[in-house]
């Protein structure tokens, strides 16, 4: 499927209408959005733009966007395991396992346009508020994440972007702070 598309995008030099989502800080939550998976299960974005992409700008757009829906799909899953049972061993490996495919992703979009790189913001927000279970490991999150959080604001000139961002780096802090303080990071 992906050879097909990339030989679709180099022979295609038309420029479509994509829809988008653009990261944004939401004072009332305190945090940024972005996208998450709706009740049906869904990607939806926080707030839609429409950007116009050529063939191989849209291309690396639906890839990656199917590449990060995979990863919120698999953040919520083991965060469900992890709620049901917080001692579950497998569940607990899944932790290091999504930030490791996390690590890959921020890598393989280094260098492509910032509409692919909005795909590397997530907010652990939603995970903080203690209803849900944790989706990644807390472990040295905040070095583990510094490359990826580098590569997606470079050159980055969208101020509630930044702003965005700002926030859920103190979030990613306390996250990580908050499971060492606890003793569940050694």
């Amino acid at each position: 499927m992906f050879d097909t598309l990339k030989k679709i995008s180099e022979h295609d030099t038309g420029k479509d209408a994509y829809r988008t989502g653009q990261i944004v800080y939401v004072p009332e939550a305190g945090e940024g959005k972005h996208l998450h998976q709706n009740k049906d299960g869904k990607l939806e974005y926080y707030r839609i733009k429409y950007e116009t992409l050529n063939a191989k700008e849209g291309t690396e757009f639906f890839c990656a966007e199917k590449v990060r829906f995979n990863l919120e799909k698999k953040f919520q899953a083991t965060s469900a395991k992890l709620k049901k049972n917080p001692l579950d061993l497998k569940a607990r490996q899944e932790l290091e396992t999504n930030l490791d495919s996390y690590l890959k992703f921020a890598n393989a979009v280094q260098g492509k346009s910032q509409i692919i790189r909005n795909f590397l913001f997530f907010s652990l927000g939603k995970y903080m508020k203690g209803d849900q279970g944790i989706p990644v490991s807390p472990c040295e999150f905040t070095q583990k994440i510094l490359n990826p959080i580098t590569i997606a604001t470079s050159g980055l000139t969208d101020a509630d972007s930044k702003l965005a961002w700002a926030a859920n780096i103190q979030i990613f802090t306390a996250y990580e702070l908050g499971f060492t303080m606890a003793g569940y990071c050694k």
